[in-house]
């Protein structure tokens, strides 16, 4: 059942907050709401009267946000404007977005996510390449928000090398090592700064009785089914992410020398049991379990945000027990971190619902007003005296207004663009989570884009499961060290004789079309 509501919104994307990675949508039939009829200029809005913007969206709990929920009413006051809102089950949010697409009833605002065949799905690119959707790249340089967005990042989410889209921001530079800190200092050792400083702390977490309990019972390190952590370590070595440009051409990363010094590190690793040789079964709760309960020292993680939780569990058995993490690792290349696509979900604008470009440019006024420090402060903090109160000039937050927070803001980054450092209001934060938040911001200048992110192969797409699987069964095989350097090179053989090569060339052909 879709239930109507007034006001509402979700808060941009941090560390637990995937699950609300979904598509939202304004949506031309929700009938009583005028379509906007403003244009970019705020002062223009403000002597017309508020305008209405209605939105499609979907929620996850048993029952709809509250019609009345306060930050988006607070969001309106302080945007000019009127949000129509319409909330549908997740459940039926997949039919509910194919049946607008199919009828040509899209919302004003549509948000795609990667559920349901993604930012690239062929609806959303044959709607793309038939004039659907408004492209708003040349008129982003008029606001003095928008205009500033990650250059990078809007290449990711680009269709055909034009914007059609704004993004809900994500963490760039997430990738690093987490590691049992008491277990560092209890064997006199530093902060890992090298990837050989890093096999040294593995080996000493696993060999030298980090827990002092008299016992050899620790891993070095916890990997866990997928190796996701194997591609986060390759970046150290020099591998690109998941692409890289070699002599002019776009090479998958794993067919190079600096991935395969990355398999050569891990089955290391294997050889010398400083790793837990179920890997390749391990879940990922399994493995963070392996950590949390003091039997592993190091986990190579693609979400270091992860370390608050991690630190938490650590400390319910263990009050003494502390994680902390390192993000910058020096290698062959230098200090380098694989990025993440910088994004959760994209917002785009299909011409059958916003008509003028006047329309158009009065929705990217709304989304450029987010970055105003006291809407940021509201999107990611709440509503002072309800959600947090000030101390010392920091937000802080008792038990009761902790709840409101989480009751109210659950649903905000679903429509917001900002971030937590968007927000100059800062928290009471922990030295773990300052350190954190700084190494976030730090490590955009060392992270390394993946350059075919917004390239499509036809024949990879059609064959993505045939392939992976000969690359991942391969990646076991060397770290088992059930094929060596040959074999190694066997299954990349193999892997392009089933479609990668053709794959390959259809890559390079849309990269070159991009580059003219």
């Amino acid at each position: 059942m879709v239930v109507m509501l007034m006001n509402t919104k979700w808060r941009p994307f941090t560390s637990g907050a995937c699950l609300l990675a979904v598509s939202l949508g304004l949506l031309s039939a929700c009938g009583e709401a005028p379509s906007v009829q403003t244009g970019g200029d705020p002062k223009a809005q403000d002597s017309q009267g508020p305008k209405t913007i209605s939105v499609m969206m979907p929620y996850f709990s048993t029952e709809p946000p509250k019609a009345d929920n306060p930050v988006f009413k607070k969001l309106e006051e302080l945007t000019n404007t009127k949000l129509n809102i319409t909330w549908v089950p997740n459940a039926a949010y997949k039919d509910k977005l194919s049946v607008s697409l199919a009828s040509n009833d899209l919302p004003q605002i549509s948000v795609i996510t990667n559920l349901e065949g993604g930012i690239y799905a062929p609806s959303i690119l044959n709607g793309v390449r038939s004039g659907a959707f408004w492209e708003i790249g040349p008129l982003l340089k008029d606001y003095p928000n928008l205009g500033k967005l990650n250059k990078d990042v809007l290449e990711n989410v680009s269709h055909d090398g034009k914007n059609y889209a704004l993004f809900r921001p994500r963490v760039l530079a997430r990738g690093g090592v987490v590691f049992r800190k008491d277990w560092l200092d209890a064997l006199g050792l530093q902060e890992p700064k090298t990837i050989d400083d890093l096999y040294n702390v593995i080996k000493a977490f696993a060999l030298n009785d980090p827990d002092k309990n008299g016992k050899n019972d620790t891993y070095g390190l916890v990997s866990r089914k997928g190796i996701a952590d194997l591609d986060m370590l390759s970046g150290f070595f020099g591998a690109g992410n998941g692409w890289e440009l070699r002599e002019g051409k776009l090479v998958p990363s794993f067919m190079t020398k600096e991935y395969l010094d990355a398999l050569k590190f891990y089955n290391r690793l294997y050889k010398e049991k400083l790793m837990n040789a179920d890997f390749a079964v391990s879940e990922g709760n399994q493995s963070k379990a392996i950590f949390e309960n003091g039997r592993a020292g190091v986990i190579i993680s693609t979400a270091i945000d992860d370390v608050i939780g991690n630190d938490r569990e650590i400390k319910k058995t263990n009050p003494k027990g502390a994680a902390d993490m390192v993000s910058r690792i020096q290698g062959p290349k230098g200090e380098r971190i694989l990025a993440s696509a910088g994004y959760n979900g994209i917002f785009m604008f299909p011409k059958s619902s916003v008509k003028t470009e006047a329309e158009m440019r009065a929705i990217l006024a709304f989304f450029d007003q987010m970055f105003k420090p006291e809407i940021a402060n509201l999107l990611n903090w709440g509503i002072e005296g309800k959600h947090y109160h000030l101390e010392n000039g920091k937000a802080v937050s008792t038990e009761a207004e902790q709840k409101l927070k989480v009751d109210d803001l659950l649903p905000i980054p679903q429509l917001s663009i900002v971030m937590d450092t968007d927000a100059p209001l800062e928290g009471e934060n922990t030295p773990l989570e300052q350190k954190l938040k700084k190494m976030f911001k730090d490590n955009v200048s060392i992270a390394v884009q993946n350059p075919a992110s917004s390239l499509l192969s036809p024949t990879l797409s059609e064959k993505s499961g045939e392939l992976d699987k000969i690359r991942n069964d391969a990646k076991v095989k060397y770290i088992l060290g059930e094929i060596d350097d040959n074999g190694w090179n066997n299954e990349i053989e193999k892997w392009k004789k089933s479609g990668g090569d053709k794959g390959i060339e259809e890559i390079n052909a849309e990269y070159a079309k991009r580059k003219k």
